[in-house]
């Protein structure tokens, strides 16, 4: 009986390629030559360019679908042919009864159907094995999935129809959210090559950015092979493919990235000459994502990301490269998102200081967060290309634009069934590369229409005026005199709507009263359908409360509510202690990191001491500390494991903002409120007299919490001293005169001139040198000059105006913005200061009789950490070291046993070096390993503990780590700690055999990354080794 269910939709065949092909080297060499053979082919036709490169993925598809119908085809007959020999032979032997003859030929040929079909289920397993081996207890994707509480839920049961129907049918569920995309992507006017005047009129006012001639003719400049090789080297790998079911390892693979990469060049430049992508191209299948706490019954609720073809990535990419240097000239700052060099606490610090400015001056205000309705995806077309012409993005670089906007179409994906093809005729795609660059372009002439609005007041700083920030289509507007500000900003968000297709939720828009009160709040609440906050809102994950002094508590505690329970329920995950601590370094840190960079507040350190304390007791299941936290927080080249520190982090991210006040160089908006906040500009603040900073600089609780964590870093670490040669010479409440403009303006960087700019070769110099080049000194440039050299000579311990700048003082005069700022900022606090050795340092000196060396000791953890790309191997050798496993001795001191004796030979004391090296019964199996690395590799080793236990060598780093020496040294430690508290010793063929599983996991890897060669250059004469007459004689 055949029973089919009435919602049942077969689902369309898609093809994806099975990357497995691609280690076949016959296929990919034949493969190879046929994408050479067909571009040869079609070098000098007559069809575009950009059908012959869509129609050479038909070639390869069809090849390729071709070969491995082959390959199955055969598979399939040797199976038929060997299931019907044993069959037969089954039933020969059954009638045969005790002929001897049959059944050897029957387990013959059983023998041969488990080795056909083993090879498929091998490989499975040892690749799960292999990823296991490589991934455990590090941060990544296995990791992540452990913790996630449920995966993502992708069946969607049922959905609400126009008509307001539940359906659970899978054909009206897929029509409902087609119909729905169909309309959301038609819901701007129909394209029209002329814009509409109102449209040029509006922008034409409200784009003061605009490029200049050279900046254009750059950005338009022919594609070249070397921006798309590094666009295909930016794509993420394991990502899922477009439509064309090619991923982005095919154009990765070395093979035929020769062939494809200049045929691509080609295909992009020829659409300069006003050519267009094949629609193939432009195809897409849209998957949707439940939004969190959303209805998942309505379409509205699923989040659209668009499946692009991996060529066509390729080329937005490339754009995007180009776009990205200048898109910092046509954004002003108050938009924050996806711009480079701008973060999301730049919006969230300005916002800070706002409110903190609005209660300070009692200026009645309130802030307005409004809800845009599919923001992106609904951006009109005409609107778009109509600013970028304003903005003189040049012709070519429009018609690339425009070529990927032509003819786009796409397919919606729900429950695997995929809908009917429908077009796009509006919106920014998500998933595409240049898709937030061009919707922040976008906004940008409604933004500068808030700017030019005077009705629109705003708050008033040191040098402009605060009016709204925005993160892409997140919106926070500072509504000062609220009563004519709110109405003109409603006008105009209808103005840009009427024009640019975006649709703003009122009923979703949010507002958060600071100080508006009695008949003006009443008013505004009656006037505007907007949700009023009671005493908070959530802007860019952080909560804005009305008081600064309920910032931590409505920040700080519900996180630490969500950590503790986060780490109480991940206990029960099997997961090891170095995963743990890699749970923490992934999970834990980045929600912390998020908060001490978005909200620059005072954190007591109570908060800290109960973090670290959790955190611990995370890591070793609430027993007793096997290592103590101070340790495992050194970086991992000084003997730790590089856990946060989450103190030095916090103290990292105001030093940040320190660097930033002084250099200056990221400019961002929240830096003009901070400085016009004090009474002395942030630039000079942590450098003038500690005993000349105004007592009211902490009444601003952002700016003052910097200060305090400044006041407490500099002695700790060392970071500067007063006098310093970074003291200014410009808002410095010692020195009035300052510095004279003509004088500062001879200083190579004459911003905010420093002691140091007067300092060379360890004396007073005046900057000019007195050439012909040089203009001479004026005779109250030279007074000028006098009056610095006597302000700078007056000062006790001058001497340290003519020290080098330390680290942090270096960091904070560099020319260009940090890069990894916290980072950076934390590694020089980690090293600033020096560190007495860890413990179990000493105790190797002790056991070891010998002075091991600081050099000596770097190795050895650099050895540990990187001398195997297999986690259980590196967790060893760091036990090993840091003598983390109970010998008996140290359980009978603790008295968890009766007697102290070796467990194996029970006629020595059982210590640390004892149970390693010195145990008789141990010693034929390390010469048995020193004998076979000689074999081997021809290194002639030491018999000694700080050889085998330490990696002592007298190889360097770096030649060790290229021989297979190291593996087998490490090998051989792992199986002696398997053998941890029994009589038996480790068997030399149970290394022989662990050592092979080393092998093919390297193996494997290699062969994923393209290194197999390197890898058989390195495994060369152990494969050798293996079929001798000593390797037998020695596992025997």
């Amino acid at each position: 009986m055949t029973m089919t269910s009435p919602l049942l939709r077969p689902r369309e065949r898609t093809w994806q390629l099975n990357t497995s092909l691609l280690s076949d080297p016959v296929l990919v060499e034949t493969v190879g030559s046929l994408l050479k053979e067909y571009f040869r082919d079609h070098e000098n036709s007559e069809v575009p360019l950009p059908t012959i490169w869509e129609a050479h993925k038909a070639v390869v598809r069809g090849h390729l679908i071709s070969a491995s119908a082959r390959k199955m085809r055969a598979y399939r007959e040797e199976m038929e042919t060997l299931h019907s020999t044993v069959r037969g032979l089954e039933r020969e032997h059954q009638a045969a009864g005790e002929d001897p003859t049959v059944y050897p030929r029957l387990l013959h040929a059983r023998t041969q159907l488990a080795n056909a079909l083993n090879p498929q289920l091998q490989r499975a397993i040892l690749r799960t094995k292999c990823y296991f081996a490589l991934h455990e207890d590090k941060p990544g994707r296995l990791l992540a999935r452990m913790l996630k509480k449920q995966r993502q839920r992708s069946y969607i049961p049922e959905i609400l129809t126009p008509s307001g129907q539940a359906t659970s049918n899978p054909n009206l569920i897929a029509k409902t959210f087609r119909d729905f995309y169909s309309a959301l992507y038609h819901s701007a006017e129909e394209p029209n090559p002329r814009a509409p005047p109102d449209i040029g009129d509006y922008v034409a006012g409200r784009t003061p950015y605009r490029l200049k001639q050279a900046q254009g003719e750059l950005l338009q400049l022919p594609v070249t092979s070397e921006e798309v090789a590094a666009a295909i080297k930016r794509q993420k790998p394991g990502t899922a493919p477009g439509p064309d079911g090619l991923p982005a390892i095919y154009y990765k693979s070395k093979y035929f990235g020769t062939t494809l990469i200049p045929r691509m060049v080609e295909t992009f430049n020829a659409l300069l000459d006003d050519g267009t992508l094949h629609p193939h191209t432009l195809s897409a299948t849209i998957v949707v994502l439940l939004k969190p706490g959303k209805d998942p019954r309505s379409c509205a609720s699923y989040r659209p990301i668009s499946l692009l073809n991996n060529d066509l990535k390729i080329f937005a990419t490339v754009l995007a490269q180009r776009l990205n240097p200048v898109l910092s000239q046509l954004v002003r700052r108050d938009q924050v998102g996806f711009i480079p060099t701008r973060e999301a606490r730049d919006g969230t610090i300005r916002t800070l200081n706002v409110m903190h400015q609005a209660l300070t001056s009692e200026t009645p205000t309130l802030l307005l967060s409004t809800d845009a309705e599919k923001a992106f995806d609904r951006v009109s077309w005409p609107f778009l290309f109509t600013t970028l012409r304003a903005m003189n993005i040049p012709p070519g670089f429009l018609r690339w634009i425009e070529a990927l906007y032509s003819e786009p179409n796409a397919r919606v994906r729900t429950n695997g069934v995929l809908s009917d093809t429908f077009q796009i005729r509006n919106g920014t795609r998500q998933g595409c590369p240049l898709s937030p660059l061009l919707f922040a372009l976008s906004l940008e002439p409604f933004l500068e229409s808030i700017r030019l609005n005077a009705s629109i007041t705003g708050l008033r700083g040191k040098s402009g005026i605060h009016k709204v920030s925005a993160y892409a289509d997140d919106l926070l507007f500072y509504v000062s005199n609220p009563l004519a500000s709110l109405p003109e900003i409603v006008e105009e968000f209808q103005k840009y709507e009427a024009l640019s297709n975006l649709k703003l939720n009122m009923d979703k828009s949010e507002i958060l009263n600071l100080n508006v009160k009695g008949v003006a709040e009443r008013v505004l609440r009656r006037m505007h359908p907007f949700v009023w906050c009671n005493s908070k809102m959530k802007y860019l994950g952080l909560w804005l409360t009305t008081l600064p002094q309920d910032l931590y508590r409505a920040n700080y505690t519900p996180l630490w509510t969500e950590i503790t329970r986060d780490l109480a329920e991940w206990k029960a995950t099997r997961v090891s202690w170095l995963g743990k601590i890699s749970i923490i370094k992934m999970n834990v840190l980045p929600r912390l990191l998020y908060l001490f960079q978005t909200l620059p507040i005072y954190v007591p350190p109570a908060f800290f001491r109960m973090i670290r304390t959790e955190c611990s007791r995370f890591i070793w299941s609430a027993t007793r500390a096997r290592i103590d936290f101070r340790t495992l927080t050194r970086p991992k080249t000084a003997g730790g494991l590089a856990v946060p520190d989450f103190q030095l982090y916090y103290q990292a991210a105001h030093l940040l903002r320190i660097v930033e006040w002084t250099m200056g160089g990221r400019q961002a908006l929240w830096q003009d409120l901070e400085s016009g906040s004090t009474p002395h500009p942030t630039r000079a603040l942590p450098w003038i007299a500690p005993d000349r900073r105004s007592p009211r600089v902490h009444h601003q609780p952002f700016v003052g919490a910097t200060m305090g964590v400044w006041r407490t870093a500099v002695r700790r670490h060392a970071l500067s001293s007063y006098p310093s040669p970074m003291l200014p010479l410009a808002d410095n409440p010692d020195f009035a005169a300052g510095v004279l403009p003509r004088v500062n303006h001879r200083l190579e960087r004459h911003s905010s001139p420093r002691a140091l700019h007067f300092v060379a070769a360890q004396t007073l110099r005046p900057p000019w040198d007195g050439s012909a080049n040089d203009e001479p000194p004026t005779p109250l440039e030279r007074f000028n000059f006098a009056q610095i050299s006597h302000y700078l000579l007056s000062l006790p311990a001058r001497h340290r105006l003519l020290r080098p700048l330390t680290s942090f003082e270096s960091l904070c005069m560099a020319k260009t913005p940090l890069k990894h700022g916290i980072s950076t900022i934390y590694r020089m606090l980690q090293t600033a200061q020096p560190q007495s050795a860890p413990p179990f340092e000493h105790k190797w000196d002790r056991i070891l009789d010998i002075v091991i060396s600081d050099d000596q000791w770097r190795d050895t953890y650099e050895l540990a950490h990187r001398g195997s790309p297999q986690a259980r191997l590196q967790s060893n050798s760091y036990k090993v070291i840091t003598q983390w496993y109970c010998t008996p001795a140290l359980l009978f001191r603790i008295g968890l046993r009766t007697t102290q004796e070796c467990w194996r030979c029970g006629d020595a004391v059982g210590t640390y070096l004892h149970i390693w090296w010195d145990c008789q019964m141990l010693t034929p199996y390390w010469k048995r390993i020193r004998d076979t690395v000689a074999e081997v590799t021809d290194l002639d080793l030491p018999l000694t503990p700080g050889t085998f236990l330490l990696t002592h060598t007298p190889c360097s780093v770096q030649s060790l780590r290229k021989s297979v020496a190291l593996p087998m040294l490490m090998t051989a430690r792992l199986l002696v700690a398997r053998a941890w508290g029994s009589t038996s010793t480790p068997a030399y063929r149970d290394w022989l055999a662990r050592m092979e599983e080393v092998r093919t996991v390297e193996d494997l890897e290699a062969r994923v990354d393209g290194k197999i060669e390197k890898h058989l250059r390195k495994w060369f004469h152990w494969c050798a080794y293996l079929s001798t007459a000593s390797c037998r004689s020695r596992a025997a």
